[in-house]
């Protein structure tokens, strides 16, 4: 009877060996090894056992990404008649491009204009040619635009149309320069902007005669009504800074002129954080947390994998807005110490 219970009990013990095993095998999956675990270890010696044995990242840098779309030429349009001046968007335009006409006739004189048209401002020179600009934004589906002037005033009008893509809708004018006198040459007013990537439009009207456009710039129209004539061209100036300057010339002419610049402003660029920093030691964790803080206040943070990533791209942010960025390494509820790097981007 005693050898019968001793046989039945071998199978029991026999069982309990394997279910042993079987445990301490999950434990070596599931566990890091003894080597990843006292490299993590003796890699953080000052806070180890505070962070559960997590290393932390290295050398995190924080550097400003700009995306930017330039401003792009669409077409341009110009046309001369007596009162009123019918003009036509460029074919090319598109709904949310940014049109700006030119319109110059003989006198002082206020002329009407559509009401979705913004006048930027109108000049005259010696009492005899007044040069006006407008500016407003493609809908897609724009009428042509007529401008009248009193009956009273004599001679042809002049004007044109000149559309480009990619500038700021909401304020399409950075900053203008004009200029009037008399003469056989002009150099507009040199203008300072602070805006980066902006297009530099010219406006020049001049009584009985037309300027010529110097070399380096982009000519949009030249055209003679009866009584005056309108040059346009333009030019990309990366700035900021005081623009360059140039000079248009009408051999022979010293009537009177008027020069009129505009810089027009590009949509606001895309600002991003391009982040850097050296991988975790500790390679069985899982990966990194990024926290973005911003005038005390915290983001939710994000989690990165995996834990060999040293790179990554935070944004979008706001231009002239200082932030720190943390990073940490994590596996599970064991994290390590934190780097952080502060950026503030001037796009």
């Amino acid at each position: 009877m005693t050898r019968s219970r001793r046989a039945r009990r071998l199978p029991r013990r026999a069982l309990a060996a394997v279910a042993c095993a079987l445990g301490l095998l999950a434990l070596t999956v599931v566990l890091p090894g003894a080597s990843a675990r006292f490299s993590s270890v003796t890699a953080n010696p000052a806070g180890a056992w505070a962070t559960d044995g997590v290393a932390p990242p290295t050398g995190l840098s924080a550097v400003q990404a700009c995306t930017r779309t330039p401003i792009t030429f669409r077409g341009a349009a110009a046309s001369t008649s007596p009162s009123p001046l019918t003009l036509s968007r460029p074919s090319a335009t598109q709904a949310g491009d940014v049109l700006v006409a030119q319109v110059t006739y003989y006198g002082a004189s206020t002329i009407s204009a559509p009401s979705d048209w913004t006048l930027l401002f109108a000049d005259t020179s010696g009492g005899v040619v007044t040069s006006a600009v407008y500016y407003k934004v493609a809908t897609g589906a724009d009428a042509p635009a007529t401008f009248t002037r009193p009956d009273s005033s004599p001679g042809d009008m002049v004007g044109g149309i000149v559309a480009y893509s990619g500038v700021d809708r909401s304020s399409p004018v950075a900053v203008t320069g004009r200029t009037t006198g008399a003469g056989e040459t002009v150099t507009p007013s040199a203008v300072t902007t602070t805006v980066k990537d902006t297009v530099l439009v010219y406006f020049l009207a001049k009584a009985g005669a037309q300027f010529a456009t110097p070399g380096g710039l982009r000519e949009r129209w030249k055209l003679s009504s009866d009584s005056e004539g309108i040059t346009a061209a333009d030019e990309s100036f990366v700035g900021p800074g005081t623009t360059p300057s140039r000079s248009f010339s009408s051999p022979g002419s010293t009537t009177a002129y008027i020069a009129q610049t505009i810089a027009l402003r590009p949509t606001a660029p895309l600002v991003e954080a391009s982040l850097s920093w050296t991988a975790s030691p500790s390679t069985w964790a899982t990966g990194y947390r990024l926290e973005r803080s911003t005038g005390g206040t915290a983001q939710a943070p994000r989690s990165l994998t995996p834990i060999g990533a040293t790179s990554t791209t935070e944004g979008p942010l706001v231009n002239g807005t200082a932030y720190t960025f943390r990073l940490w390494a994590y596996r599970g509820t064991w994290t390590s110490t934190a780097v952080t790097a502060p950026l503030t981007p001037s796009c």
